[in-house]
């Protein structure tokens, strides 16, 4: 079946490259033929847009459009021409590929529409787009860049590091304003959890994006003097109740991170005369992190929760925290664990 298959793209090629318009020798003009014989044999009538990529399922959405310049939430599965998954979102697919693991965000991801931040082809699929539509495109190489060219065929004329790709998604959300966004989410988190946090909203933040909520009284209100160590208990989780690290082995286990290879107990930690030279285990830390620690005092219990500013960022850390995420962390100072 395979050589059959071979021996089709191989007729077809040569066809495309016989009937085809003339496309100008460049880097991807293997590519292309190669790309335009796939597509006769596979998706054959289907017609180009934007700058060149093929939309094959389309199923439109009803809410806000996807604007250049700003942020969308995107579920997304990416194969090869030959199907083979590369990347993907979802915890059913990793189910399938026998990849699932409790410990790795499953959810959409959020993608900057801004120019030389967006792959040209995945711009195409998702800028003007609705909230909701849900499509399957293919994007030739050529157009796999984050460069901005002026026209379709400066695109064909630059070669590209990528493959061509087949793009199965969903345009989960949008936002021009991330920072808001996540501000806004932490007051809904707020408000799922007021058992813990009370009549604490978005409003309550001790500087912009970042939040602490005392669980626990502390035993002595005197700060720590600089040079202080402590040790420390805690557990860190996104919004949605993930946990990515502990230093708690029951938390570990119950939550599907427990690793062999880590000691789970109290760790230690250098106070400093600012927030930002608090160390652990004599380590720089996340601001968010750090600033938590600050607000405590002896044997205190608290729980920060602050934006991604004070956190990863937009690229996130592994598998577990995603782009533009808040954090939460729970804290306890403790005593010095036995030798």
């Amino acid at each position: 079946m395979k050589n059959t298959f071979l021996y089709a793209l191989c007729a077809a090629a040569a066809l495309a490259s016989g009937c085809a318009k003339h496309v100008a020798s460049g880097p991807n003009e293997a590519g292309k033929r190669y790309f335009d014989a796939w597509l006769q044999i596979n998706h054959p009538g289907v017609e180009a847009s934007g700058r060149g990529i093929y939309i094959i399922s389309d199923e439109n959405g009803e809410g806000p459009e996807v604007e250049k310049d700003g942020y969308v939430f995107v579920d997304y599965t990416i194969r090869d021409l030959e199907g083979n998954i590369s990347s993907y979102t979802s915890a059913e697919t990793a189910k399938q590929l026998g990849e699932y693991s409790r410990s790795t965000y499953y959810g959409p991801r959020v993608w900057t529409t801004a120019d030389n931040t967006i792959m040209a082809g995945v711009a195409d699929a998702v800028i003007g787009s609705n909230t909701g539509r849900k499509l399957t495109c293919i994007i030739p190489s050529w157009l796999m860049t984050y460069s901005v060219y002026g026209t379709a065929e400066e695109y064909l004329n630059n070669e590209t590091d990528n493959s061509h790709a087949i793009y199965e998604m969903k345009i989960a959300g949008f936002t021009d304003d991330i920072g808001k966004w996540q501000i806004d989410s932490i007051g809904r988190y707020f408000a799922a959890n007021d058992k813990i946090f009370g009549q604490m909203t978005s409003a309550d933040s001790l500087s912009y994006g970042f939040y602490y909520r005392q669980t626990k009284e502390p035993a002595d209100t005197t700060s720590f003097p600089k040079d202080t160590t402590i040790y420390i208990n805690y557990t860190g989780k996104l919004l949605n109740g993930l946990v990515f690290d502990t230093t708690s082995e029951k938390v570990a286990k119950d939550n599907g991170i427990w690793s062999s290879s880590k000691t789970y107990s109290p760790v230690k930690v250098t106070w400093g005369e600012e927030s930002t030279e608090i160390k652990l285990d004599g380590n720089s830390v996340i601001a968010g992190f750090s600033k938590t620690i600050w607000q405590m005092r002896s044997m205190e219990q608290g729980i920060g929760v602050f934006w991604s500013d004070l956190g990863y960022g937009y690229s996130g850390s592994g598998k577990s925290i995603p782009g533009y995420s808040p954090l939460v962390f729970e804290i306890e100072i403790t005593e010095k664990p036995e030798e």
